[in-house]
Parts: structure tokens; sequence; C-alpha cells
């Protein structure tokens, strides 16, 4: 469960998973686990020093039961947690913030199978950063997001900036 403080959220549960290092030593996860994250089931994998973002389909995320596709909702969520966690690696931070604005067009259906998330800092001012993500199904771009997410100084406490 989050508690959304501004325009950041913050876990008020935390659910850690030990993850291990090459030499066996535990690795602090970068994020909280949240239940929705779970839920999702995805992954992060570094490639070639980019990081992409992998998820299993599951009959929780079914759209069509006919054709056997994501839901739209589960990936635009997807797209939006890939894009919140891209940023806040990029800012430093060690929270997601919330996301003020999102875009996200269908370009094709999703198929069982693993899908792929390819985050991209389109820009990051001094008061607003836009992250773009696509969504990949055996290297064929199935759908795109973006979204914008307030980064101003006050963003974090809730309080305004005031030029």
């Amino acid at each position: 469960m989050s508690v959304l403080q501004g325009n950041v959220v913050m876990p008020t549960s935390v659910t850690s998973t030990t993850a291990r290092s090459a030499d066996g030593a535990p690795v602090a996860p970068p994020f909280p686990v949240e239940p929705f994250h779970a839920f999702l089931g995805f992954r992060e994998v570094a490639e070639g020093g980019a990081t992409h973002y992998l998820m299993d389909f599951q009959n929780n995320h079914l759209g069509n039961p006919m054709l056997r596709t994501f839901h739209g909702g589960v990936l635009a969520a997807f797209g939006e947690v890939v894009a919140g966690m891209h940023l806040a690696k990029h800012l430093g931070e060690p929270r997601l913030r919330r996301c003020a604005t999102m875009t996200f067009d269908y370009l094709r259906p999703a198929f069982a199978g693993t899908i792929v998330a390819i985050p991209n800092i389109v820009r990051s001012g001094r008061r607003i950063s836009t992250v773009s993500v696509q969504i990949r199904l055996n290297d064929q771009l199935v759908c795109i997001g973006r979204f914008l997410y307030s980064v101003a100084d006050g963003a974090a406490s809730g309080k305004e900036n005031k030029p």
C-alpha cells in the first residue's frame, strides 16, 4: 500500500526480496517492492548498457480470452511503473514519483508471450521530466507511452515553487 505525499508515492509497507550479487552477498532492492509490482510480475534486465524490463504473460493479465492477449490496462500500468522506475534511477532517488500525465498508444495486439519495455528519458528539466516507454513483443512495437512527471524541488514536499 502507498500514501501520496505531494507528487511522490511513499510506500507504507515494504515487502523485500533478497537479491544476491555474483559473489553471493545480499543486495538491497533499488525500490520498495509494491504489491501491484508483484501482480505485474516483471523483472529488470541490463543489456548492453541499457536497462530493459520484461513481463511474462499470466492469466491475470488476460484481455481477450479468445486471442489470449494482454489487457490494455496491464500494458499501460507496466509502462507507467517502468517509466517511474527509470526516472527515479536517473534522478538518483529511492522513491517513485507520481505520473502527472500519460499518453498511451496501442499499435497492435500484444499476444501471450514475454513483452519487453524499453524506457528512454526524452527530457529531464528543472520542473518536468518526460519519459517514453516502448513495449515490444518479439521485436515488434505493440504500444508506446509518454509519461510526464513533476520534478520541481517543491514537488516532493507538496509545495509549489514560485519564480
